[in-house]
Parts: structure tokens; sequence; C-alpha cells
């Protein structure tokens, strides 16, 4: 069983013609307030969440993690797609985007903490999972934090199972983010690539990655 969150009270709300609006307002004065753990300039937009949800193969998955939500923007998605039966939650470290994801997807159980946790709350479940997808920004993080946490993903997937990464087009002209590419085929058996999705801002690939 999973551990409960700190505050379970969860409320479904209205959505209003401003609720977008506030989502990029509030993602952008995170990426203000905290540019090192954020890592973006804004939500990644529908276009980049179809390819993820077209990646994953969802229906078929019966634990699904996701690491890094941000305001939720993939985790709205996810949630429609996942077996009614599967196991999905979410780690977030950003506590404001904890609160926004939250009132975004009620029903999805989002934790404050950092994604290299994750075996403590696979620990408390299924130990391993089908899909791990996440949006986290891999420039922000040295070479040795990378491994640490493709070392992590790789090791909770159950085998066959599926590491879904967003990638901004600029992390190749970065030396972190050219590491983190040149590294996936050192953790996993398989590694795909999407087109570029340049309705997105900045322009994004999609990396699918198997064990």
């Amino acid at each position: 069983m999973l551990p409960p969150l700190v505050n379970e009270t969860q409320t479904i709300s209205r959505r209003t013609p401003f609720d977008q609006k506030a989502k990029f307002l509030n993602f952008a004065l995170e990426s203000i307030r905290e540019p090192v753990s954020t890592g973006a300039v804004a939500p990644s937009s529908r276009f980049v969440a179809n390819k993820v949800i077209e990646l994953a193969e969802l229906h078929n998955a019966q634990s699904v993690v996701e690491l890094g939500p941000g305001t939720g923007a993939f985790t709205e998605q996810i949630q429609h797609h996942v077996n009614d039966n599967a196991s999905f939650f979410a780690l977030e470290l950003n506590e404001s985007f904890v609160k926004t994801t939250r009132e975004r997807c009620p029903r999805v159980r989002v934790y404050h903490d950092a994604a290299e946790n994750l075996p403590v709350y696979l620990a408390n479940g299924a130990l391993k999972c089908d899909r791990i997808i996440t949006s986290l920004p891999w420039t922000i993080f040295d070479p040795q934090e990378q491994d640490h946490l493709l070392e992590t993903i790789a090791g909770a997937l159950k085998p066959g199972g599926r590491f879904i990464s967003i990638v901004y087009l600029g992390a190749k002209t970065r030396v972190r983010g050219r590491y983190f590419i040149n590294s996936l085929p050192l953790h996993f058996k398989q590694v795909k690539r999407s087109t570029t999705e340049w309705r997105n801002i900045p322009p994004t690939q999609v990396y699918c990655c198997q064990n």
C-alpha cells in the first residue's frame, strides 16, 4: 500500500476560463523564483503530452509513476489513460507545484519528495513499476546525479518496462544535456526518440527507453 499523503483533503473544483492562464503564470513565477529546480520557461504543451501518452502505451500498464510533474500538464493526461485498476502516483520536489497538481488532479497521489526517493514509495507497493514518465530538467543535474537517477529509474522498472522522458531541443547544445542523452543506452537496452515537437515552448523531443 502506498504511504498516505501529508494532506489527503482534496476537493474537485470546477474549471474556469482563467485556469490555464493561472497555471502558466504559476509556472512562470516558479521558474523565476526557483530556476534551478524548474528548468523550463513554460508548462509542456498538449502536443508533447500526446506524444508521451502514445509512446508510454498506458493501456496495459498496471503501475505508473511520474517524476517531477510540475503543474500537472502530463499528470492530467496520464490519469485519463491509465487503467482503472492501475496504480499511479507522482513525486514532485517543488511545494508550489505539488499544491497545483493536487488541485488539478485530485484523484492522483502527488507526494512532496525527490525523484531519487522513488524506491521508498515502491517498497510500499509493487516494488517495480511498468512506466516511469518524467519531464525533469536533466541539464541541471551533474553527471554523478544523472547516473544516480538513471540507475534508480532503470532499477525500478519491471522487465520490458518503459521510461519516458521529455528533452528540450536546446539540451543537445549543453554538456550536461549531451551527457544525459549519451548515457541512456548505458542504462537501457532500447532507446527511441520522437520527432521534434516544434509547437512546444521550447521545442521538445520525447525519449522512450526500455530495459
